[in-house]
């Protein structure tokens, strides 16, 4: 496989500041990050992912913060002291969040903004992006919003009402078209790598070499091979859905009629009695539902997306299954 296009781009940081020593991991969502996060970005590898605390301390740094508000030289400090000892131990430090592509089932309305704010506090990191045919993500990313808090049925999630006057963000098809992105990395870095998730699946040994040889980095110690974030039984997520209108009071579901603290996470405790319950034949018929829903919903609508980005990248998306 072919390694990614690199295009030179000039810096919008202090002259002193370099980091491409450094990678930032921006997701997409549902493409692998747990598995990368846990058993991949670890110090028998070779990486330090340390930030002295949750990995959510890196939404509240630089997604949260208002535009007027973000001081990327104060996040920078922040980061430092984590970055110089990864440096002290002979190990690349990673900075990995999904939500640095932005939140989907809001439209990635700030994907954008995160990026230009990256830049300007970590300039010339090696980016790395996971993507994963459309149809694939979305399924499973509104799986996830039910699983965080969500109570809208598919249709309402996948077409917001009155969308012209964008007063609220929510899902966009925009939000998958992955080589507006791309290219705006590159434009802004330079060293970008870009893999798909179907690769991740298929060849796991490739997939993480891809990544070793994009850092300049010896074959890792360890590539582990387990299972992570299995998918929940559809019946627990359509009753979940409703559930959550009544019990949850979160960014996605608010003002439940009997709000529990941490309904969602509660909930998910739930999963092996559905596991257990549920026939599979009718779970199954569910599934393929929702899959002949988002299928006619999105239409060709990624095409020639697909096609911009293996030209940005020189990776054969058709093989691993997205329409061109």
């Amino acid at each position: 496989m072919n390694f990614n296009r690199v295009i030179d781009s000039g810096g919008t940081a202090p002259a002193d500041a370099d980091f491409a020593d450094i990678l930032i991991h921006i997701g997409y969502h549902k493409t692998g990050s747990t598995y990368l996060q846990d058993h991949c970005f670890q110090p028998i590898n070779g990486y330090s992912s340390d930030i002295g605390g949750s990995r959510t301390r890196i939404v509240k740094d630089i997604a949260f913060p208002d535009n007027f508000t973000f001081d990327p030289s104060g996040c920078r400090n922040l980061y430092l002291p984590y970055i110089e000892t990864a440096r002290v131990n002979g190990l690349r430090f990673v900075l990995s969040h999904e939500r640095l592509s932005g939140y989907p089932p809001s439209g990635g309305y700030d994907r954008m903004l995160i990026a230009d704010r990256l830049v300007h506090t970590f300039p010339s990191a090696r980016i790395l992006i996971v993507v994963r045919e459309q149809v694939s993500l979305i399924r499973s990313i509104y799986s996830q919003y039910i699983t965080d808090g969500g109570n809208l049925s598919l249709d309402r999630f996948l077409e917001t009402p009155e969308p012209q006057l964008g007063r609220m963000p929510g899902f966009r098809l925009e939000v998958y078209e992955f080589d507006r992105l791309i290219r705006h990395y590159q434009e802004l870095f330079g060293r970008v790598l870009v893999l798909p998730f179907e690769m991740m699946v298929r060849d796991l040994e490739g997939f993480v070499g891809q990544i070793t040889q994009f850092m300049e980095m010896p074959p890792p110690a360890v590539i582990a091979k387990v299972l992570t974030n299995s998918r929940r039984p559809v019946t627990m997520q359509v009753i979940q859905r409703f559930a959550n209108r009544l019990m949850s009071n979160n960014e996605l579901s608010r003002g439940g009629i009997v709000q529990i603290p941490r309904f969602a996470r509660r909930f998910g405790l739930l999963q092996p009695v559905f596991e257990h319950l549920t026939p599979q034949s009718f779970d199954e018929r569910l599934y393929r539902n929702i899959d002949r829903k988002i299928r006619a919903f999105v239409g060709g609508h990624y095409r020639h997306s697909n096609r911009r980005v293996i030209a940005l990248t020189g990776l054969d998306l058709e093989e691993f299954g997205y329409p061109v």
